[in-house]
């Protein structure tokens, strides 16, 4: 039951660092000044606003 816990665990904590690592990864193509990875552009935002 214990190893059950820890596999879970240890599945968990992947997940996370996962999540992690995407999250940094988007931010730094959010720092980037190259406008190819943004979804919508400054114009479009104004429009809908």
């Amino acid at each position: 039951m214990i190893k059950a816990f820890k596999r879970l665990f240890a599945l968990l904590a992947g997940v996370l660092v996962i999540f992690g690592a995407l999250k940094s990864v988007f931010n730094w193509l959010a720092r980037t000044e190259s406008d190819e990875y943004e979804v919508w552009s400054d114009d479009e935002e104004r429009e809908d606003a």
